[in-house]
């Protein structure tokens, strides 16, 4: 993880928001960022500086980016050969 990730994750977890490496190990750069309240929410290491960024590194950017994947259609068919 380098120095402007773990600068990110220590601004959330500042807020009350716990940032873990994703459990499934498939991907290095990926996280789970979980609020106060119990949410989970997935990003990886470019959407998290991609929040930082545009200053939206907080409870609710991370809830705009969750609910933005929610609204685009996931074209994906398991049974496409």
């Amino acid at each position: 993880m380098n120095n402007k990730v773990a600068d990110a994750i220590a601004t959330l977890k500042a807020q009350g928001i716990q940032v873990a490496v994703h459990p499934s190990g498939k991907q290095g750069d990926l996280y789970i960022a979980t609020a106060p309240n119990g949410e989970k929410y997935e990003f990886d290491a470019a959407g998290l500086m991609d929040l930082k960024a545009k200053e939206k590194l907080h409870l609710e950017g991370l809830q705009e980016v969750h609910l933005a994947k929610k609204k685009t259609p996931n074209f994906h068919n398991p049974d496409r050969t």
